[in-house]
């Protein structure tokens, strides 16, 4: 994993911090704190509004809460970001929001690479079927998921987005 170049001192993007309220309280960086990686990725400081699956495709909302991505979410105009980590409900962390290498999220079975992705009915989770889905775009697998069951896959996120219409 990349590690912080910011320059601020303790990040470190591979750890979560407990939290006990859904209000920032007790964060060890001001919610929304926003710091560059070494493989030039791009991270964002949240607290996890419920828990959160590792490689989960989140959706952050205006006071940097992060939920597993899903239609609902998305279509709000969600930030759309990438946990590396898991959380605990209230666990305050860091997400990617910008990723040009490769990052790892979780996929639908038999999800095509090089393709658009969109959110599924299994919240955190995309594929490369729209059926009735919201499309984040920006975001492509490197390789096909060959399995018909969810997995892992390395993606680019170059500055995903969620829109309700493609």
């Amino acid at each position: 994993m990349a590690y912080a170049t910011s320059g601020i001192v303790g990040v470190d993007l591979s750890r979560t911090f407990d939290g006990t309220t859904t209000d920032g309280a007790g964060a060890p960086f001001t919610l929304g704190t926003r710091i560059t990686a070494t493989d030039g990725s791009h991270w964002v400081f949240v607290q996890a509004g419920a828990a959160i699956t590792l490689y989960d495709c989140v959706g952050i909302d205006e006071n940097f809460q992060a939920t597993a991505i899903t239609k609902t979410n998305a279509d709000a105009g969600y930030q759309v970001g990438f946990a590396q980590v898991a959380f605990d409900d209230n666990d305050f962390g860091w997400v990617a929001v910008h990723a040009p290498g490769n990052i790892t999220v979780r996929c639908a079975g038999s999800c095509a690479a090089d393709v658009q992705l969109y959110t599924t009915s299994t919240a955190g989770v995309l594929d490369d079927t729209s059926a009735s889905q919201t499309l984040i775009r920006g975001v492509v697998l490197v390789s096909t998921n060959g399995t018909t069951a969810a997995s892992t896959k390395e993606c680019i996120a170059v500055y995903p987005s969620a829109t309700a219409t493609p």
